[in-house]
Formats: C-alpha cells, sequence, structure tokens
C-alpha cells in the first residue's frame, strides 16, 4: 500500500479520541462492576466474566475496536515510528473525560505531569519520524524472535503487577498491556507486508504473527482491566501512550529494521524522551487524588487487600472523599 503519512497522521488523532472515551468507560465499568476501581486490588476470575457481561464495557470495547481500525488503517500507510507515538493525545483527552465524569477538579500538577508525558513523547516521536525508513524489512526469524521476546517481556510485567507493591500495579499491569500492543503495531506493519510482497498464505511464519494478535488482543485486554482496578484511567491511559510508543518503535528498529537511518546522536535523544515520557506518567500515578503513590507497600493499613481487613469497616477511597486519605 502506498504510504500516506498525512492521512495516517489524522487516523491517528481519530483513533487516540476514540480509545480515551472507551478507557474511561471501561473503567467506570470495571468499578460499578467489580467494585474495586482505584483500590489497588487483582480482579478475580468471576469478576472479570462480570465485568465483559456489563454493556457500558461492551460500548467501550466497541469504541476500542473502532479506535483500533483507525490506528491498524494508519500503519498500513505510514511507518510504526510515525504513527505509534501520537496516540500519546490520548493522554489530555482521557484526563478531561475522566475528571468530567468524576466531578473533580483537574490539577496544576497533573496537567504538568501530562504535559511531561506529551513533551517527551512528542519529542520522541519527531526523532522517530526524522529518521524514519522508507519501508521495512521481513526477516522470519527476527519476526519470531522479536515478538517471543515482547511477550516474554511484558508477562514480567504482568506478574510485578499481580505480585509488586499495590502502588505499583496499576503501571505494571499497563505497561505489559503497552509492550503487546507496541509490538502488535510492528507485527501489524509486518503482516500488512508479506501480505503484498509474498506468498503469505502457506507462510508458518505469517500465521504465527497472526496468532500473536489474537493471544496479545485477549492478554493486553485482560491486563488493561486490571490496570483499571488497580488506579485511575489516566494512569492506565498515560503509561499505554508512553511506554507503547517506546515498544513499538523499539520492535520496529530492531526487528523490521526501522531503524537503519538512526545515528548515535538520534537513539540517545530517543532514550532521554522515552524516559521524561516515562517519568511524567510515574509522577501523574503520585499525584492523582485518586491513586496512593508506587511508594505503598502491602504493609500499608489503606493499602490493604480485602480479605485482610474482614471484619473491619471499609475505608472510604478517594472518590467518596474528595481525594483526601
Amino acid at each position: 500500500m502506498t504510504q500516506n503519512i498525512t492521512l495516517a497522521v489524522v487516523l491517528t488523532v481519530l483513533a487516540s479520541i476514540a480509545l480515551a472515551v472507551a478507557s474511561v468507560v471501561q473503567h467506570v465499568a470495571v468499578g460499578d462492576t467489580a467494585g474495586g476501581g482505584g483500590a489497588a486490588r487483582k480482579l478475580s476470575g468471576s469478576e472479570l466474566l462480570a465485568v465483559i457481561r456489563n454493556p457500558r464495557w461492551l460500548g467501550g470495547l466497541a469504541l476500542t475496536g473502532v479506535g483500533a481500525v483507525l490506528q491498524m488503517t494508519a500503519l498500513l500507510l505510514a511507518p510504526v515510528t510515525v504513527v505509534q507515538p501520537i496516540g500519546v493525545l490520548a493522554v489530555p483527552w482521557t484526563i478531561l473525560l475522566a475528571a468530567r465524569v468524576a466531578r473533580r477538579p483537574i490539577t496544576g500538577a497533573m496537567w504538568g505531569a501530562a504535559a511531561l508525558t506529551m513533551a517527551g513523547t512528542v519529542a520522541f516521536a519527531w526523532v522517530a519520524i526524522s529518521h524514519a525508513a522508507p519501508y521495512p524489512v521481513l526477516n522470519d526469524a527476527w519476526l519470531v524472535t522479536g515478538t517471543l521476546v515482547s511477550f516474554g517481556i511484558a508477562g514480567l510485567l504482568a506478574l510485578a503487577g499481580a505480585r509488586g507493591p499495590l502502588g505499583w500495579r496499576c503501571l505494571a499491569w499497563s505497561a505489559a498491556a503497552a509492550v503487546i500492543y507496541g509490538a502488535e503495531s510492528g507485527v501489524v506493519k509486518a503482516m500488512g507486508h508479506y501480505v503484498t510482497s509474498r506468498p503469505w498464505l502457506g507462510s508458518p511464519v505469517f500465521w504465527m504473527l497472526a496468532a500473536s494478535i489474537v493471544v496479545g488482543m485477549v492478554l493486553a485486554g485482560m491486563w488493561i482491566q486490571q490496570g483499571y482496578a488497580s488506579g485511575p484511567a489516566e494512569i492506565v491511559v498515560g503509561t499505554l501512550n508512553a511506554a507503547g510508543p517506546v515498544a513499538g518503535v523499539a520492535y520496529g528498529v530492531a526487528v523490521l529494521g526501522e531503524g537503519m537511518m538512526l545515528t548515535g546522536p538520534a537513539v540517545a535523544l530517543m532514550v532521554v524522551f522515552a524516559a521524561i515520557a516515562i517519568a511524567g506518567v510515574v509522577l501523574l500515578s503520585r499525584i492523582h487524588p485518586g491513586e496512593r503513590g508506587p511508594d505503598s507497600t502491602p504493609n500499608e493499613p489503606l493499602a490493604a487487600d480485602p480479605e485482610a481487613v474482614q471484619g473491619h469497616e471499609r475505608r472510604p477511597d478517594a472518590a467518596e472523599t474528595g481525594g483526601i486519605r
């Protein structure tokens, strides 16, 4: 397919709006169904099943599908290194929508953290776009290895989400999903070029990539719901849109050969800007009125799991106390 970077940018912006709305809708649905939004807890299997039967959550899923189709179309029109970082626009959309839904003010510190995330990601994207390769290089061994490594990294982050300090769980669950989505943006790009340049029907690598998209969508979807149960939608979306581009560009550079035009200084700048973007998300997780800081530990009374406080009266959460703990 002929590249059209302008159209790809427009589609990606529209996708960011759809995904922001979907994230807020699904976060509310998780809280309504499981009663755990923002409580730094893990959804049980029965709670996950209840969530996916919630009509509001299904509406959010439909919007997610619309956003995904728009983004996949954009990926066929422009390099991963161009499309993936623009999704950071979902961060301010989500902050505005979530504040409206929760009827809470947006503090200057929250905007500052969001601005840091956006600035780092936009700068990261600028360097990536300036050094984008005109077309991907398809190497079956690289495709298989890169995809498996991506799933391995995501699995480790999901383990941290399930077992790590409570204050870090929302970030870890969201980062796990971000790695999957970032890698799958590259997989979609590779499959699109496979179809147009190779005999793909009989290729086991092509079908392995197709299977990885299905498995990745299921895993990332579950991990995002765990993120919604562990913290605010803004942190989930911020993490997805800061870590996702980093993962997507890393896949594009390491697997698809999109780094052939990168120079040493460009790589150094990308590392710095990626660190700035991720620092913004971590800062947002610390100052958000509905979220405990990452330094929380399971030993803190307010962070205790429900099972550990049976027989005691539940402490009101941030939404009930106006963010005062």
